[in-house]
């Protein structure tokens, strides 16, 4: 073995047979990217077929297989592997497109986004480039906060990363497995054997592994490579396997492929958002990629939904529609946040131009130039002057990407105008009115480039141990407090913190957080985004009964997200539900309270973080009441309006005549799409110091 190669004997009949492999091109093959990419873009644009992400995994077993058999077939025409050949057509291969899409990406999102926004985009082109997205995806898709933040318009490429990162270590383990079975005096067929053991024990190991992973931390391991190598390690199984395969009969053939490419249908029409992914969720879409493969080694592919001429040409630019129609599709919503059917629309035709464009100017010339190729002795090199152009060329790129990415990735202090409290209703609806006349952007507090970094007070929503390992003591101090009111409920509850605080606390209360992210105050089985959070939640209730029966707090203020999902619906959300569940808590859970405080939350509308942007107006971010808000705060009203418990309805503090807009008196109303942010709690409280007058002075019933 020497520096980038591994050398053992060659059969010299063999190095003049056709790759034993089926590596060759493969208009099957090319149908299968089609199909693949076409179902992805659909599934983003549209949100049809509900299962059309397992494209993605379609894309695993093809690379698995096209990159396995190119790798073996070298080895069996050579008697060696060359790292260096392989990296550099990888290179040629990805780098050109990838980077181009990346750097365009995050100079169309300088352009459009603010603050925080350009800085995390900034983050994920790095991480993107760096083919480790995945990773960067897969932590902040486990954070509570980001979960339903603005989505990157790079995520797509943690698909990217997982490939390259199991092909950064596959070639080197394959020429290791090689070399060992060539020490032992196996070649051909019993070499690959050694490597089909090895590749079996990968894909075992990783199927266990994500079946573990699933269960513990189900959105890291949809992200995971350790999770996702199986799929990859099917396609080099069916690669190893060429041989065998070549013996199915011709007969035979065209049912394995009809077969599989039934199987795909199914696969994207039967998979939903909810589906435990990987594992099992891509069984079908992998083994039915793996039989239209199998099925056409060695024989003729012909089938015509895969290799009709459309069909082809769409699988030839598949990588460049996969890279382009995402942040076509963010972008422009962004851009477009009314755009409705003109989004999509433009999604498609911006995506096909530039796909056709990029595949023709960039990524066929360059897979076809000779760039990182080494020049044979005798080539005539660059001229010096050529040389200096490319370097400056080069270098003037760095410069601009590098003075537009510093000044992102490093906030700018700013110190935002004071929110000024209002005195009366009456004050707040005339302030709601002028926000939804307006027609420019006022100087906003909290500035909106800084929305994203602004999380709530640490120790807030943190939870209870020793349910919550990482959560708060959750303890009331000694003596207990003459006035003791307790924050129950889930993140909704923790945003009105700074509000409940400032009504209580000038008044002598001792204001105790027992709230949970992502975990409601109700008598039902809940489900977080944050697996973690499902589970500790339960725990962290009980901790919280526990307390009330044994301080039992004059005072116990409640609020709770609408939309849950419900264990006991199947993970759907329903009014039904969530109003016996309220009940429940109420009758049973607070029963030791004094009296019982229920703050209706916010209603949704959309995140300020996508929706102010250079280009949009504040009309853009205007939300409406919906049917399915006003029939859960009736039912809010319905749980909470009785003896010792009372309903403070919310509505009017951030709506008119239906209509609620994303700012009040130069105050940003919203972090997110439900959760006030703390200048506008603060603004609020003389408004909910009104409504706890007549709790906190009558008497409990």
């Amino acid at each position: 073995m020497s520096s980038g190669t591994l050398t053992t004997p060659v059969d010299r009949a063999a190095a003049r047979r056709p790759p034993a492999s089926g590596s060759g091109f493969r208009p099957d093959i090319q149908g299968l990217r089609a199909f693949a990419v076409v179902v992805v873009i659909l599934e983003h644009v549209f949100g049809w077929p509900a299962g059309g992400f397992v494209g993605v995994d379609v894309f695993f077993v093809i690379s698995g297989f096209l990159i396995t058999g190119l790798l073996l077939d070298e080895h069996d025409r050579k008697g060696r592997i060359s790292f260096a050949d392989f990296y550099r057509r990888r290179a040629r291969r990805i780098l050109p497109l990838a980077m181009l899409v990346l750097l365009s990406t995050y100079l169309a999102s300088s352009l459009l986004f603010l603050g925080e926004r350009v800085r995390s985009t900034a983050w994920d082109t790095l991480w993107a480039g760096l083919f480790a997205a995945n990773w960067r995806f897969a932590a902040t898709g486990t954070d509570y906060w980001q979960t339903d933040g603005p989505v990157s318009p790079l995520r797509h490429y943690w698909s990217l990363a997982v490939e390259e990162q199991f092909y950064l270590f596959w070639p080197v383990l394959l020429v290791a497995v090689l070399g060992l079975a060539a020490r032992r005096g196996r070649y051909g067929s019993g070499a690959r054997w050694a490597v089909g053991l090895f590749l079996g024990a990968i894909v075992v190991a990783s199927i266990l592994f994500a079946l573990w992973e699933v269960g513990q931390r189900p959105t890291v391991a949809y992200f995971s490579t350790f999770s996702r190598a199986w799929e990859l390690g099917i396609g080099a199984l069916l690669a190893v396997a060429a041989p065998l395969l070549a013996r199915i009969p011709a007969p035979a053939r065209p049912a394995y492929q009809w077969l599989g490419l039934t199987g795909l249908v199914v696969s994207v029409l039967a998979i939903t958002a909810q589906s435990p992914f990987p594992v099992p969720g891509a069984f079908l879409a992998v083994i039915s990629t793996a039989l239209v493969i199998a099925g056409g080694v060695g024989g003729q592919r012909l089938m015509f939904p895969l290799t009709n001429r459309a069909v082809q040409y769409v699988g030839d630019i598949s990588y460049s529609l996969y890279l382009w129609h995402f942040p076509l599709l963010i972008l422009l919503g962004a851009a477009l946040p009314a755009g409705g059917a003109a989004i999509a629309v433009l999604t498609i035709a911006g995506t096909a131009l530039l796909s056709v464009l990029s595949y023709h100017l960039v990524e066929n010339p360059v897979r076809r130039s000779s760039w990182l190729e080494r020049r044979p002795p005798g080539t005539p090199q660059p001229t010096r002057a050529a040389s200096v152009r490319r370097f400056a060329a080069a270098a003037a790129l760095a410069v601009a990407v590098v003075a537009v990415t510093v000044p992102v990735l490093r906030p700018v202090s700013q110190v935002p105008p004071e929110a000024t409290a209002v005195t009366s209703q009456r004050e707040l609806a005339a302030q709601i009115g002028t926000a939804l006349a307006a027609r420019d952007w006022p100087v906003l507090t909290p500035p909106p480039g800084e929305l994203g970094s602004r999380g709530f007070t640490p120790g807030q929503g943190q939870g209870c141990r020793p349910a919550v390992p990482g959560g708060n003591e959750c303890v009331v101090g000694t003596p207990r407090p003459t006035r003791l009111a307790f924050v129950v409920g889930d993140s909704i509850a923790t945003a009105w913190l700074p509000l409940v605080r400032g009504v209580l606390e000038p008044m002598g209360w001792a204001v105790q957080d027992l709230t949970y992210a992502g975990c409601p105050f109700l008598a039902s089985g809940t489900t977080s985004p944050i697996n973690a959070i499902t589970r500790a939640c339960p725990g962290h209730q009980q901790v919280v009964r526990r307390l009330i029966e044994d301080y039992r707090p004059n005072l116990v203020i409640v609020s709770n997200a609408y939309r849950q999902r419900f264990t006991s619906t199947g993970g759907n959300p329903a009014p039904a539900e969530w109003e016996r569940a309220a009940r429940a808590a109420r009758e049973h859970w607070l029963a030791d309270a004094g009296k019982i405080v229920a703050l209706q939350p916010p209603p949704l509308g959309p995140d300020p973080k996508s929706c102010i942007t250079r280009l949009s107006t504040p009309d853009d971010c205007v939300s409406r009441l919906d049917d399915e808000y006003r029939s859960y705060a009736e039912a809010d009203r319905r749980v909470w309006e009785g003896k010792g418990s009372w309903h403070v309805p919310t509505t009017d503090w951030f709506c008119d005549s239906e209509r609620c807009p994303i700012f009040v008196g130069g105050v940003i109303v919203r972090r997110d799409g439900n959760h006030v942010t703390a200048e506008y709690a603060r603004k609020l409280t003389p408004l909910f110091d009104e409504a706890l007058a007549p709790v906190l002075d009558g008497p409990t019933d």
